[in-house]
């Protein structure tokens, strides 16, 4: 009768700790970046929670368009679309940084990452810093919050995704991070003139080439979860395109 008392008594504060903790874990887990990087004698971690004072959403997405030519005349319009760019920079708190691009298909629950952008990864005291063009990327059924009716770039709320790909963990040149795109008639230096050619600059000066990295070849994978607390959950809030 005692013990039973006494496993009774406890009951309640062993229940209420244990909430606090899955609600506590919950919560941290959404804003926290685990990946593991391994391969030709080099292994790390890239992990760290996001900085959501330097991070202003989890993402944008803006309508796909492909840079190919057509000689039909005759366009379609859509109301809903199915294929999205999304691009993401994550800041952490300890100070990395964590970018990432790929294209997103709403009637898919996985895809490829940007071959020419893909991913990267700098900041780590003591790790290398890493870049991929090539690999998967998971969503499942609703890692991206993209709102298939608005066709304006919109910020993700929140992207819950896992990743599996292959990569170089740079022992010389640059990550590359917060690319943008520029106009260049050589491939190598960024002009003001409109061009039809176009590359990605890191200083809009020069074109980044993703081949003048060098390093061992290594495999990432883990996930990548982010909850933003500037945009608001089931809403498409709109940006500029980049």
């Amino acid at each position: 009768m005692y013990t039973f008392t006494s496993q009774s008594y406890y009951y309640p504060t062993y229940f209420v700790f244990f909430t606090f903790c899955f609600l506590s874990c919950t919560n941290t887990a959404s804003d926290k970046v685990g990946l593991t990087v391994y391969g030709d004698g080099v292994a790390f971690n890239i992990s760290g929670e996001i900085d959501q004072d330097k991070t202003a959403s989890c993402g944008t997405a803006t309508v796909y368009s492909s840079s190919s030519t057509s000689t039909t005349t005759t366009t379609t319009t859509s109301s809903t679309n199915s294929l999205y760019t999304v691009i993401s920079r994550l800041y952490f708190k300890t100070g990395e940084y964590l970018y990432l691009k790929f294209l997103y298909d709403s009637t898919q629950n996985q895809g490829s990452i940007d071959s020419t952008q893909g991913f990267s990864y700098s900041g780590g005291i003591g790790t290398y810093a890493v870049v991929s063009n090539y690999g998967k990327i998971y969503w499942g059924g609703s890692g991206v919050p993209i709102d298939t009716s608005v066709t304006s770039s919109q910020a993700l709320s929140y992207l819950t995704v896992s990743v599996d790909l292959v990569g170089t963990a740079l022992t010389s040149g640059t990550a590359a991070l917060s690319l943008t795109q520029c106009y260049t008639t050589d491939l190598i230096n960024c002009t003001s003139a409109t061009s039809t050619s176009m590359c990605y600059t890191e200083d809009g000066e020069t074109c980044y080439n993703t081949s003048s990295v060098e390093g061992p070849s290594v495999s990432i994978k883990g996930e990548v979860n982010c909850t933003s607390s500037t945009v608001s959950s089931g809403s498409s809030s709109s940006t500029s395109t980049q």
